[in-house]
């Protein structure tokens, strides 16, 4: 924006003087003479004289000139910071808007220059001093209304921030009323507007630069989600989710050697584009993880992402969005991360075959979209895609053929191997020695629970429930679990000898092995309940196997259950 008490104090003086020269020269009633001649003059005169005429004349020609004013007035503002200023406008379907909005807010958007602000909730968490607890409590931030222009300083540099709304059909931005109006009636965007007074314009992009540098360090190690989605006004674009810390692969319990086979298979497609390429082969990667729901098949993504420094980019088929819109999702899609569709099996995809004017008119991915995208002529290059799925018989079979998904893994219902290793992750000691006197224990309880009958969501429920006990009553050094009463535990739990300490602890083992038939009969209530609501959908429970192929073409006999109906909430991102 052209900013008055930056412009030189000469060129002010000058202009003043020769808008007053002009204003003479309009005042001089010999000027009008000259272009209206005397009797034309003195009939204007004659109108303007009449009060009601005037008023007329005001209230008709009042609007329209001031709109000229004002289109103007932004021409002539616009020409000026040609000169003087230059500018960096950013809108929001770049990958960049996001880091660069959310660096802005927390660095620079103090509101000590402006009366009407805009509040934001954020939330401090603080120790209580008085309790083991953490706890959050909201604050009110403040930060300048979208629209203000927000002025900064930086390393010397004055700079100028603005985020604002914007259409495509706004074709005059100085207008408050046009701009209320298609934010109505069209879809409108959001930009972020950064100017400098330089001629330099690659002095604000590595001021910019050095923005985004500093943000994308903090990620540094994170595990960032993005998601395609619609915004408020319909328009499709990839947003940044959220970010959290990384997922250790090793938390991650799959069947033996199973998840290592997967990691080999795609850190070898990820060095091997010269080969792709040199032998005529697109160079992507489709994975199809199959299974009963809590089984670990996002988790296991979010995983294996963190250990190859990738991040996740989710995008759902349910979204409303033509096939044009899923193939630009795709080439769009965030660089270094792994594509996710997850239950694509309880996905509806419009196969063109419904009649009713409803299927014809929603605004879906169809069947020959989704295909043509995952192979076909416009599917992006280099891209890595991960499906998820409970029951496979669901799926066409030309999803499945090799090019769309190159490797199958079933994820099946928790083994020996896998149980035990749950076991040890929540019951090893903190450094990760295995406590021998824990060996008796476990043997009973891999007796106890059958394979193939349990899900690792439910195992890890079952073994967390439990840890989380243990472990906060050996952080207190309580001996309540061995019957004592609670006035004698904060004098006898410094004084626990580590005989009775580990007498405790072994009472609290016995006590997780008295839980497990109980733990199984709320396993096969799940699974009858499950059983029912696929009954009650008219759905055709698909065959069982035992087989445990990590790396299976024949689908169809692959391992499934009946909770392919069941909303997968133990995986959620």
């Amino acid at each position: 924006m052209f900013v008055l008490s930056e412009f030189p104090l000469y060129y002010l003086h000058s202009i003043f003087d020769t808008i007053a020269s002009f204003a003479e020269i309009l005042t001089d009633e010999s000027f009008w003479t000259l272009f209206f001649g005397e009797r034309g003059l003195s009939l204007i005169k004659r109108y303007i004289a009449n009060d009601a005429i005037f008023v007329g004349l005001f209230l008709s020609l009042g609007p329209t000139l001031l709109t000229l004013f004002q289109t103007y007035y932004s021409r002539i503002s616009e020409f000026i910071n040609q000169f003087f200023y230059v500018t960096v406008e950013i809108s929001d379907d770049e990958s960049i808007y996001h880091a660069l909005d959310i660096y802005c807010k927390t660095h620079f958007l103090n509101i000590k220059s402006f009366n009407h602000v805009s509040g934001i909730t954020k939330y401090d968490t603080v120790q209580d001093n008085n309790s083991n607890y953490e706890k959050s409590t909201s604050r009110l931030s403040l930060i300048p209304r979208r629209g203000c222009v927000q002025d900064i300083k930086y390393k010397g540099y004055k700079l100028w921030i603005n985020r604002e709304n914007y259409s495509p059909l706004d074709k005059n931005r100085g207008s408050g009323e046009a701009e209320e109006l298609l934010e109505a009636l069209s879809a409108t965007h959001q930009r972020l507007i950064i100017r400098m007074r330089s001629r330099n314009i690659e002095l604000l992009r590595s001021i910019i630069q050095e923005w985004l540098d500093e943000y994308y360090e903090k990620k540094t190690g994170q595990l960032v989600v993005h998601k395609f989605k619609a915004d408020q006004w319909g328009g499709l674009g990839w947003y940044e989710l959220c970010s959290k810390g990384p997922r250790s692969f090793d938390s991650v319990v799959l069947k033996k050697h199973q998840k290592e086979e997967v990691l080999e298979d795609l850190l070898a497609f990820r060095t091997q584009k010269q080969w792709y390429l040199k032998t005529g082969i697109p160079y992507r990667r489709g994975y199809l993880l199959h299974g009963p729901p809590g089984t670990g098949k996002t988790s296991f993504i979010q995983s294996l992402a963190s250990k190859v420094n990738m991040n996740v980019a989710l995008i759902s088929l349910t979204t409303a969005m033509s096939d044009d819109d899923f193939v630009q999702a795709l080439v769009d899609a965030p660089k270094n991360s792994i594509v996710v569709m997850e239950d694509i099996d309880h996905c509806t995809i419009n196969d063109g075959d419904e009649g009713d004017s409803k299927s014809k008119s929603e605004k879906r991915v169809t069947a020959t979209g989704l295909l043509n995208a995952l192979d076909g002529v416009f599917s992006p290059e280099g891209s890595l895609v991960f499906l998820t799925a409970n029951d496979t018989t669901k799926l066409t079979p030309a999803l499945l053929r090799p090019g769309r998904v190159d490797v199958k893994v079933l994820f099946g219902y928790s083994d020996r191997f896998q149980t035990e290793a749950m076991f040890w992750r929540f019951f090893a000691e903190e450094d990760g020695t295995k406590d021998p006197k824990l060996t008796v224990i476990l043997e009973k309880l891999l007796d106890m629970i059958p394979d193939d009958k349990v899900s690792t969501a439910e195992l890890q429920n079952l073994f967390m429930s439990h840890a989380m006990i243990l472990n906060s009553r050996r952080k207190v050094r309580s001996i309540a679990i061995i019957g004592k009463s609670e006035e004698d535990n904060d004098d006898d739990a410094t004084t626990l000898s580590e005989k009775d300490d580990d007498l405790a602890k072994m009472k609290y083992f016995e006590r997780l092995l008295d839980s497990i038939p109980a733990f199984l009969e709320r396993v096969a209530e799940d699974r009858e309940q499950a059983k029912l609501h696929a009954a009650r959908k008219g759905h055709t429970l698909p065959p069982t196997s035992s087989k445990k192929s990590t790396d299976d073409n024949n689908s169809n006999s692959d391992q499934h259950d009946v909770e392919d109906e069941e909303e997968d909430t133990g995986e959620d991102w």
